[in-house]
């Protein structure tokens, strides 16, 4: 009885925190490291920030230089002001980050994701791949630049490498 509680708390803890992703088709099941749950976290965080409206709790998470490299206009940064004007004009509901990858640079941390929009069909702008560059301010960390372009086109895989390369989740 003991062990049938534990086991149905852990699959509704696991299943509440939005964290959990479908098996892959090999069976293996990803491990959510550390410092992706800890992004996920801050990248969600941004997200109810840009919304809420409130300007000191979006200063406290984003750099004040921060700026927005596009896909389709790299040489075009969209800078602090118009990222947070389009941010709050845009969806509400939080879209779902999958596929995430932290590379860990001390006082850096370059974080990548495929982000969805909640609801989206695979049309073309319904999902987008988003690169953040994250900068360590004693405590806290702050968004110092965003990459993004479309993900939602289907485009064929670069030639395999001979040897597998072990993916960090």
């Amino acid at each position: 009885m003991k062990l049938r509680f534990v086991v149905v708390a852990f699959a509704a803890c696991t299943s509440a925190s939005g964290l959990a992703q479908p098996a892959p088709a090999s069976g293996r099941i990803p491990t959510v490291t550390r410092l992706v749950k800890l992004f996920t976290g801050l990248e969600r965080d941004l997200v109810a920030r840009t919304h809420a409206k409130d300007a000191a709790a979006l200063d406290a998470i984003l750099d004040p230089a921060f700026e927005l490299r596009a896909g389709n206009a790299p040489g075009t940064p969209v800078p602090r002001d118009a990222w947070i004007r389009d941010a709050r004009a845009a969806q509400r509901a939080s879209p779902l980050i999958e596929q995430m990858a932290v590379h860990d640079f001390g006082d850096i941390a370059i974080v990548s994701f495929r982000e969805t929009a909640a609801g989206a069909s695979t049309r073309r702008g319904s999902a987008r791949f988003v690169v953040d560059c994250w900068k360590r301010e004693g405590d806290a960390w702050k968004l110092a630049v965003r990459y993004a372009g479309d993900a939602s086109l289907q485009s064929t895989p670069a030639a395999r490498s001979p040897r597998t390369i072990d993916k960090r989740y």
